[in-house]
């Protein structure tokens, strides 16, 4: 393939604090997995055409970005601990790079034809964490338990209804979470290991957003002295057990809403 037939790409996580650019073919396709941890962050991946090809602009891959392996350790997931945002992994078998799209700057995303791998068949078996434990419960009540990726942080939502339906958005920070939201009273709401969430905000401040400071996966969002502020926003992508398929998903147009996120 030659050097005229790449486009560069740019990217970044949402705070700025790690930026790049890679080399590839024009985007037309989208590679997803379904193994524990792709589906936790819905990942769609992206390749450059080398790994010489991609080009840190700003920060440092080891020391801006945090790691998370698991399993067989094959791939090294690398996100910001500040706002959560997981940019890409190193495959250390190929000495490849992999590049998570929802990062990148001006694609459409809906746009690609997805090409999923069926990545939970080949990892090892991945044991679900303990879930929180739950008391007695009213009749009719559904417990959906919960968590991050590594188990630090976990949740019950009780519900006296089955879930069905939930909410995606495009804004900035959801886009590149690729978090699926459900908004249950926040007196249904359970949470263990929430010494180990990190909480990032940004624009007016009118929510802010909780992931897991191990393994990155986001978790919640609150919204402290908001309209909101009754609700705790839940990401589905993080329960055990849901049929994601099954649920009716409808589009937040949260890009459309003032202010214009602009890269920092």
């Amino acid at each position: 393939m030659s050097a005229e037939q790449l486009i560069e790409y740019r990217g970044n996580c949402h705070c700025g604090a790690f930026k790049f650019t890679f080399k590839a073919a024009a985007l037309k396709q989208a590679y997803a997995c379904n193994c524990s941890f792709c589906s936790k962050n819905g990942y769609l991946w992206a390749f450059p055409a080398t790994s010489e090809d991609f080009v840190v602009v700003k920060g440092d891959e080891d020391s801006t970005l945090k790691t998370y392996e698991f399993g067989k350790r094959t791939m090294a997931h690398k996100f910001c601990p500040t706002c959560g945002t997981s940019v890409m992994a190193r495959i250390h078998s190929r000495q490849a790079v992999g590049i998570n799209i929802r990062a990148l700057v001006d694609v459409d995303t809906a746009t690609l034809e997805v090409i999923t791998s069926d990545g939970a068949a080949t990892e090892p078996p991945y044991q679900i964490p303990e879930p929180l434990a739950v008391g007695p419960v009213a009749e009719g009540t559904t417990v959906y338990t919960g968590s991050c990726h590594c188990g630090a942080v976990g949740y019950n939502v009780l519900s006296l209804k089955p879930l069905t339906a939930a909410t995606a958005c495009n804004c900035s920070i959801c886009h590149r979470d690729a978090a699926v939201w459900i908004y249950p009273d926040t007196t249904t709401v359970s949470f263990k290991g929430l010494d180990s969430l990190v909480e990032y905000s940004f624009g007016q401040k009118e929510s802010i957003h909780g992931f897991c400071g191990t393994c990155g996966v986001a978790i919640r969002e609150r919204f402290d002295g908001s309209d909101f502020d009754w609700t705790t926003a839940i990401n589905i992508r993080t329960m055990n057990g849901l049929d994601m398929a099954a649920m009716d998903i409808t589009m937040d147009d949260g890009k459309a809403r003032l202010p214009v996120y602009e890269v920092p």
